[in-house]
């Protein structure tokens, strides 16, 4: 039995002077699959550009040398 798709999305406004989206599910085109993505973004209504990063272990571990 698959387990349930729960909702863990939580915004933060109030703590950075941007805004912290945490745990933003974003559907996969190629597959039935989701993934999970942490959003930073800017006070603003502009448009402003985007910097994706992937990384094999997890979006919540820090990358260290």
């Amino acid at each position: 039995m698959p387990n349930k798709i729960q909702d863990l999305h939580k915004v933060d406004t109030d703590s950075f002077p941007y805004i912290f989206e945490q745990n933003a599910t974003v559907e996969l085109k190629t597959s039935a699959g989701l993934v999970r993505v942490n959003v930073f973004r800017p006070k603003t209504d502009e448009k402003v550009p985007v910097l994706c990063t992937y990384g094999p272990y997890g979006k919540d571990i820090p990358y260290a040398e």
